[in-house]
């Protein structure tokens, strides 16, 4: 038997929290076991909740859900967190893939593309909305106010751009070995230098600079 898939959700309207939470429950793999409407609830939640994912508004009151993802993911550095975002959050994502997120939802998700964006974080992949990723390769650089980084300081080789089209493309590290006909330990070192090279913080981070400065096909 598949084990259920406890889920927070931390949004500060209500309406689309409900409308969430029943999109949500309506699969027998997922269970939504705690809901906050910011982020100081929902640190307040993990106090005497275990879930194993969750999903936060990037923009609330009292705490926003970067500042929340940050302490959470110290906290609890296994933790999955998902941001739910609309487009005109775009220059708050690099922020939010620094702080920890692992993927990244448009609010206008629908029910497929949610369950398997949960399972895809759950089974240690990351996730980007596809409609997102093009906005971001779109986005306006002058509109970030330093966020994402432009210059590419050192040369990639043949074999990291392969590699991190294949991260971009969402496959985890033994499907990027297999594909490649390499290790798995060869393939963090190259994922180590990809992320070294583009002074990023994490893979999430590293994804949207690809996408940003056009180093990968979307």
């Amino acid at each position: 038997m598949t084990d259920i898939i406890k889920i927070i959700l931390v949004d500060d309207h209500t309406i689309f929290l409900k409308g969430l939470r029943l999109m949500i429950n309506e699969c027998s793999q997922f269970k939504v076991i705690g809901e906050a409407t910011n982020g100081q609830e929902f640190l307040q939640l993990l106090t005497t909740m275990t879930p194993d994912l969750v999903l936060i508004d990037i923009k609330m009151p009292v705490m926003n859900g970067v500042d929340a993802t940050k302490e959470a993911i110290q906290k609890y550095p296994d933790l999955k967190i998902m941001a739910l975002t609309m487009f005109s959050d775009l220059k708050y994502l690099r922020l939010m893939a620094e702080a920890g997120a692992s993927g990244f939802i448009l609010k206008s998700i629908g029910k497929s593309e949610l369950e398997f964006a949960i399972n895809s974080l759950n089974g240690g992949k990351t996730y980007f909305s596809p409609q997102l990723l093009g906005e971001i390769a779109e986005f306006d650089p002058a509109e970030s106010s330093g966020i994402f980084l432009e210059d590419l300081n050192e040369r990639l080789t043949e074999r990291e751009l392969d590699v991190l089209q294949y991260i971009v493309n969402g496959l985890s590290t033994q499907e990027i070995a297999d594909k490649l006909f390499i290790s798995k330990r060869t393939v963090e070192g190259h994922r180590a230098n990809l992320i070294a090279k583009t002074a990023t913080r994490n893979v999430v981070d590293l994804v949207i600079y690809a996408i940003r400065n056009k180093l990968t096909i979307v």
